[in-house]
């Protein structure tokens, strides 16, 4: 191969690849999607704290995950820790792995494991284990019509469901209660 073939070589080469890069900036860019996006919001670590007529925290939710797919729908929730009558001196804390928050803003719905913390000054704290509870956050309220099971130091109690009066520091077991409370 000579010089004169060398040089007709790299020019082909030079012509083929600015044919190929004059190509591609003449194309047209891929459209642009047109579809309206979704007018919720989606927030990881976020706290929540709401307040009642006073000003004073009814309670504070913590989640990993917090997402609201329609502005105005359902809020749904990820590993959900909520702080009830957090200035008492016997909070309640309630913890699930997954819920929701209604679209009407007047129920919050733990499910997949709910775990319930109170402090009873006569026994120590109580734990109480539910597989779905629902608070009515108006009324301060949480129910449940899942088996729940009530530790309260060595002693355990098993029912099917609870109403818990978060603010009053009182919690009703529904039926079939079984259990035995040792000295």
């Amino acid at each position: 191969m000579d010089r004169r073939d060398r040089l007709a070589l790299v020019l082909l080469a030079a012509a083929a690849g600015g044919a190929w890069w004059l190509n591609h900036r003449l194309q047209e860019p891929p459209p642009v999607d047109t579809r309206p996006a979704p007018d919720g919001y989606y927030m990881t670590g976020a706290e929540i704290t709401s307040s009642d007529a006073e000003g004073l925290p009814r309670y504070r939710l913590v989640a990993e995950e917090i997402r609201q797919v329609t502005l105005g729908g359902e809020t749904l929730l990820k590993d959900v820790r909520v702080e009830y009558n957090v200035y008492s001196p016997n909070p309640w804390l309630l913890t699930a792995p997954a819920g929701a928050v209604t679209a009407d803003q007047e129920a919050l719905e733990l499910w997949g494991g709910v775990n319930i913390v109170g402090d009873s000054s006569d026994h120590g704290p109580a734990r109480l284990r539910t597989d779905r509870l629902e608070v009515d956050i108006d009324t301060s309220v949480a129910r449940s019509d899942a088996p729940v099971t009530l530790a309260l130091g060595p002693q355990e109690l098993h029912a099917v469901g609870l109403v818990a009066y978060l603010l009053e520091e009182r919690l009703q077991l529904q039926s079939d209660v079984h259990g035995r409370f040792l000295p």
